[in-house]
């Protein structure tokens, strides 16, 4: 061995001491600064995983929500086309009953019309009946008491004077 103080490089000559201390300060000085590292990346990785629970979290809310929005929708559109449903087959069934009611209205009216076209024709054809009946009777008797003298042509003109005039008053 030599004399003296120095560092011996020499792996396979050192003595154990001195590889106890190296191994002590890099312990101290790289462990101190990797421990702190490792505690900084874990802090960092434990607050991203309660990031990460808490979005899931969230998350996983907002789909609850989500699907029982969907289901509130579809119940209501179940809801709102069966309405739809209802209320298309009462009105169909209204607009039937009316049509029904205005074809029988019609029909009503139609049938008083023949009726009164039927009154109509029959009053006039009854009107010439009477006329033509008092026009052959005024004849009749104008024949009748038309026959005679001088005084019975006075009369004569008297009785078609009145005879004319009952007339006109019947078929006024």
């Amino acid at each position: 061995m030599r004399n003296g103080f120095g560092l011996n490089t020499d792996l396979f000559e050192t003595n154990v001491l001195n590889l106890a201390v190296v191994v002590g300060v890099v312990v101290v000085v790289v462990g101190d600064a990797l421990s702190v590292l490792l505690k900084q990346r874990r802090e960092t990785i434990l607050l991203t995983l309660q990031e990460a629970d808490t979005k899931a979290i969230e998350a996983k809310n907002r789909l609850d929500e989500a699907k029982k929005s969907v289901e509130e929708s579809r119940i209501r559109a179940n809801e709102i086309r069966l309405n739809a449903i209802q209320i298309a087959e009462k009105e169909s069934k209204e607009v039937q009953k009316q049509a029904k009611s205005d074809l029988n209205r019609i029909q009503e009216r139609n049938q008083k019309a023949m009726q009164l076209e039927r009154q109509k024709t029959i009053q006039i054809v009854s009107q010439q009946v009477v006329n033509l009946a008092l026009t052959t009777a005024e004849n009749a008797l104008l024949k009748t008491f038309g026959s005679g003298t001088s005084v019975r042509s006075k009369h004569k003109e008297l009785n078609e004077k009145h005879i004319r005039e009952t007339f006109r008053k019947l078929t006024s």
